[in-house]
């Protein structure tokens, strides 16, 4: 595989674009630029780095071809072999040189920008991981007697527990398939749950008591398979879930909950298309559904983190990237030639251009998740816990005639009974 290829398949990897068949959240959004991104990926990309290279590397060519034409036209006007001449040999070899230099560059570009991603990318985060040069990591300093610094300092830690998303994805034929959460039990204040583990279930038949905005209740049945159509004909196989306590001591809940599950619906018949094959080297008989369940848990079970620059960050540290893995000052001090180290300059400047390209994008997309967020969170109920002597005496009958009120009271302070109202 060309570093080319391996570029291209990080980057739609980085840009999550090669998930075009999931229809929610982020993704919708990554979904519509799609065929812009990949546009460039595949075409502008190859494109502006092959015509840097051609541009400047013809450039020099030309001017040396002149230059080699004048020095042969001189040595036969002198009656002087010009195969002989030291100048004639310099500028045959600078131009033997840079009609090979041109791909080289192309590939160590390529091979640079694949080495300065991959970096700082891991399982769909980007991680602040300040590199020195090569595996070797640097802290950002100013002098102070005491600091405190972690991986993540630069991000917001999003914890998945909060951020439960119904999943969506397309089916060859058309039709769609709908993961739904019915009810999630969770860790609350952004916590991480340290000694119990929960896992995505496929949801048990079951009728539940909900409530509305209004504050009255109303019963809701549970089915956890079902087919719905909409207005217009359309299909869509809506599949329900809970996130609850996995029983204690079960190695790999959330894989045992998935092949349960799976095993669970193997009666859909008239939903073949679920059952397309989706192979892995580990997994060569994993189906579609497969696949799109394990995404669907790994998604919603695996804490993740929004940085707060990330195009201030990648920025920096292209920059201190270039100038300590790039511009080696051994390789300048010993270039045979000028020639050697304009090469080296040209592929700095091509590096630097295409990199920050990326980066604007990556940033728009990053900081598109940040503002989501920040954003102000809507309150859907709020209640206020008001002790008796802040309520005025004429309302205080009133209080004591609400049975939950009485109910809650014998609840919380352990009373037996409480005397009736007079």
């Amino acid at each position: 595989m060309s570093h080319q290829t391996e570029l291209i398949k990080k980057l739609q990897e980085i840009f999550q674009i090669d998930r075009a068949d999931l229809d929610f959240g982020i993704y919708r959004i990554l979904n519509s630029r799609s065929q812009e991104i990949g546009d460039y990926l595949q075409n502008k990309l190859p494109a502006k780095i092959q015509a840097a290279f051609s541009a400047s590397g013809q450039t020099q060519i030309d001017g040396w071809k002149r230059e080699l034409a004048e020095a042969e036209k001189a040595a036969a006007d002198l009656g002087a072999n010009p195969a002989d001449l030291p100048k004639v040999k310099e500028l045959k070899g600078k131009i033997a040189v840079a009609q090979k230099s041109g791909a080289a560059g192309e590939a160590a570009v390529y091979n640079h920008l694949l080495t300065f991603f991959s970096r700082y990318y891991e399982e769909g985060d980007f991680i602040s991981q300040r590199r020195y040069k090569g595996d070797t990591y640097a802290v950002p300093y100013s002098g102070e007697e005491v600091l405190l610094h972690w991986a993540n300092k630069d991000q917001y830690y999003t914890k998945s527990g909060e951020n439960f998303s119904n999943y969506r994805f397309k089916l060859s034929d058309g039709r769609e398939v709908f993961f739904r959460l019915t009810a999630a039990d969770t860790a609350k204040d952004n916590r991480k749950d340290n000694d119990t583990a929960r896992v995505f279930a496929l949801a048990q038949e079951r009728v539940i008591e909900k409530e509305d905005d209004n504050g009255d209740l109303y019963e809701e049945a549970v089915y956890p398979v079902r087919e719905i159509s909409d207005a217009s004909g359309g299909k869509t196989l809506e599949i329900r879930f809970e996130y609850i306590v996995a029983p204690k001591g079960e190695k790999k809940p959330q894989e045992k909950a998935n092949e349960n599950t799976i095993a669970t619906l193997k009666n859909l018949k008239d939903w073949q298309a679920v059952w397309q094959p989706a192979p892995t080297e580990k997994n060569p008989n994993r189906t579609l559904l497969e696949k799109q369940l394990a995404d669907y848990t790994a998604k919603n079970t695996a804490d993740y983190f929004i940085h707060k620059d990330l195009g201030g960050f990648l920025r920096r540290e292209l920059d201190f990237y270039i100038k300590n893995e790039v511009m080696d000052l051994d390789n300048i001090q010993d270039a045979p030639t000028f020639a050697n180290i304009e090469g080296s300059l040209h592929q700095i400047q091509t590096l630097r251009a295409i990199a920050r390209e990326i980066i604007d994008f990556l940033a728009q997309l990053e900081d598109f998740q940040k503002k989501l967020w920040l954003k102000k969170k809507f309150v859907a109920q709020s209640h206020w816990l008001i002790t008796l002597n802040h309520i005025p005496s004429d309302m205080l009958k009133t209080v004591f005639a609400n049975a939950k009120q009485r109910e809650a009271w014998k609840n919380l302070f352990a009373i037996n009974d409480l005397p009736p109202p007079r």
